[in-house]
């Protein structure tokens, strides 16, 4: 079961830790706020340890990006591909750094022993719950539902522009957010991350 209301306090809390919320998020300064954990791209990664792409998506499991995590020292290395080759723009970098920090945040290397937690990995085991947090972690963080109707978001147009996700996660976003959030009650949750929002940028 997805812990819903644990991951939104989660992104509640990163957001109170930012000095302003703009979007699109730059969600490699979330890192800053983590602090044992770093980013690295794919390309530094290759310079430094002199192998190629190839070999570092090998390492990886993954085109897109991965989490090792140094067990005996509690600290996080998140790898991403900066290459726009092979459809992976800029909204799709952004949303794979955001997966990865759901990882960490959400604690999922301690509780599954895993040292490293990429998508084919995780598809060979019975954690893709796993998966979904951490999905629900980068689009609740990237595109918080409860700014939409504040940043006037009428179409998965608005999405992609204001929020700087990929058309593809946008449409997603949007379709939900008209599926799922238009008739709901606002939470408290909805109502702290729009205070936030608008204290931070007065």
């Amino acid at each position: 079961m997805i812990r819903y209301v644990y991951i939104n306090n989660l992104v509640l809390n990163i957001y109170e830790k930012l000095p302003k919320i703009q979007f699109p998020l730059d969600i490699k300064s979330v890192i800053n706020y983590l602090p044992n954990c770093r980013y690295m791209s794919y390309q530094d990664f290759a310079k430094i340890n002199k192998c190629s792409i190839e070999d570092v998506i090998q390492i990886c499991e993954s085109k897109s990006g991965c989490t090792h995590y140094d067990v005996l020292q509690d600290r996080y290395l998140i790898l991403c591909n900066q290459s726009t080759q092979d459809n992976n723009n800029i909204g799709r970098q952004r949303w794979t750094c955001g997966h990865e920090i759901g990882h960490i945040v959400c604690n999922h290397h301690a509780m599954s022993a895993y040292e490293k937690l990429s998508e084919n990995s995780l598809l060979q085991t019975n954690n893709t719950e796993y998966e979904r947090e951490a999905d629900y972690f980068a689009a609740t963080i990237l595109a918080p539902f409860p700014l939409f109707k504040l940043l006037n978001i009428k179409s998965a147009i608005d999405v992609q522009n204001i929020f700087g996700l990929s058309a593809e996660a946008s449409l997603y976003r949007y379709k939900q957010y008209i599926k799922t959030y238009q008739t709901r009650y606002k939470t408290s949750w909805d109502n702290d991350i729009i205070r936030l929002y608008q204290k931070k940028n007065i």
